[in-house]
């Protein structure tokens, strides 16, 4: 059988985990009235090990299972409320659910039996804090009554369920979205629709976050580009090797200066621009259609959220061009240096032809010397036998033996310097 089979297969050690990640984020089933409450909390990249601690101690405290040692995400029923924790890449988002007690929208929320000491020691910085209720349909003037002005929303997914919002911040300090839906089924529709809406909010904010990184950017970069400008201006004038070679330090040091903006700028871009595209496809996922006289979630983001993610992108762009324009100065500049230190050596070494050259000639002249030297010194000692033979022999001259070896003399001192000096060459 195949399953007997199966059994023996060797896995793959994160086959488990990843099966399971396809469902590591279900929405939950909600039938109205329903109270939702989301708070996002920004713990960073390292900070996932104090968020599961987090949750760990509420479920001992309230004597529920804890999440695992490695778990991303864990769910925690209280009777009379429930909370989904689930982390995310830098943050953790903490959803709340329960029933409401009274019958009008935002007389309360879903956190107000959660323990408040708890609530008060997130270990993050909270981000994101919205309100989601639903409730069946109502008159819509009535219920865009209860935002302030500017309120969008639209008709969801071909449905008769409507959202309306202000994205602005309440009295608790929290945004607030109204569903109006009056699906009976088992909530399947308006789960998926509040886990999109929710969804649609934490990552809108959490793609704002680049937005003032982008103004501090912006305003040491345009430093950064009139000290570029300033020194293109230089590169285009200077010739002189010691300014050139000033002039590559101040470079240097402003692509450092650059790659240090764009390493603490980097991430925050790109988490920025994935949040963005999550955003425009969750709504793409709500399928709006207009109500009169409102704008849309999808048009609300067109105008307020597409503009400061341009000017990221901007910025980010312009990052880029610095650095590669850094970069194409510093060549250009590496260039020139090199080009004059190729004419510098060329001049030292005709420098050093034209000494060796007369190097050259003085060791043949010295040579010539040389050969002289000996002679003169090879004939004093010649002379002094021909001296003696001059006494024996009283008819021999020894000066004119003398003047007749000179020539013989010379020619092989010349000879033997020469044979010396090809044999020394020959070794070298």
């Amino acid at each position: 059988m195949v399953s007997g089979i199966s059994t023996n297969w060797r896995y793959h050690p994160q086959r488990d985990a990843l099966l399971a990640e396809a469902h590591a984020r279900p929405f939950t089933p909600l039938v109205g009235p329903a109270l939702v409450t989301r708070i996002a909390t920004l713990s960073g990249q390292a900070g996932e090990q104090g968020d599961r601690d987090h949750m760990a101690a509420l479920c001992r405290r309230l004597g529920q299972a804890e999440p695992g040692p490695t778990a991303r995400w864990c769910g925690l029923e209280a009777g009379t409320w429930r909370l989904r924790w689930e982390r995310h890449t830098e943050f953790s988002t903490w959803t709340f659910f329960r029933s409401p007690v009274n019958k009008a929208p935002f007389a309360e929320t879903a956190l107000d039996m959660v323990p408040i000491d708890w609530l008060g020691a997130w270990p993050g910085d909270v981000l994101v804090a919205t309100r989601l209720e639903v409730w069946s349909h109502t008159d819509v003037t009535a219920a865009a009554a209860l935002f302030a002005v500017g309120v969008t929303g639209g008709r969801l997914v071909d449905s008769d369920t409507l959202v309306l919002t202000d994205f602005r911040a309440d009295a608790e300090g929290m945004t607030r979205f109204l569903l109006l839906s009056d699906d009976v089924g088992d909530g399947a529709l308006t789960g998926r629709l509040v886990q999109t809406l929710l969804e649609v909010e934490t990552y809108r904010l959490m793609a704002l976050l680049a937005f003032p990184v982008a103004g501090e950017s912006a305003s040491a970069l345009s430093c950064i580009e009139a000290t570029a400008a300033d020194l293109a201006h230089q590169l285009a004038e200077d010739a002189d090797p010691d300014a050139d070679r000033l002039l590559l330090d101040r470079l240097a040091a402003v692509a450092g200066e650059t790659e240090a903006l764009i390493s603490r700028t980097n991430f925050r871009f790109d988490a920025a621009a994935a949040y963005h595209r999550l955003v425009r496809e969750r709504i793409e996922r709500l399928r709006e259609q207009h109500i009169e006289g409102l704008l849309t979630l999808g048009e609300f983001m067109q105008r307020r959220l597409d503009p400061a993610m341009r000017t990221c992108d901007a910025v980010a762009e312009r990052q880029r061009a610095a650095i590669a324009r850094i970069a194409r100065m510093t060549q250009m500049l590496n260039t020139r240096v090199e080009v004059a230190a190729e004419a510098t050596s060329a001049a030292l070494l005709a420098s050093m032809d034209r000494r060796a050259g007369a190097q050259l000639r003085l060791q043949q002249a010295v040579e010539g010397l040389s050969t002289v030297a000996i002679a003169y010194y090879t004939l004093g000692l010649l002379l002094l036998p021909l001296k003696g033979l001059e006494r024996i022999w009283t008819q021999f001259d020894a000066t004119l033996g003398a003047g007749l070896l000179t020539p013989f003399v010379l020619a092989g001192v010349w000879l033997g310097l020469r044979a010396w000096r090809e044999q020394f060459a020959h070794e070298g």
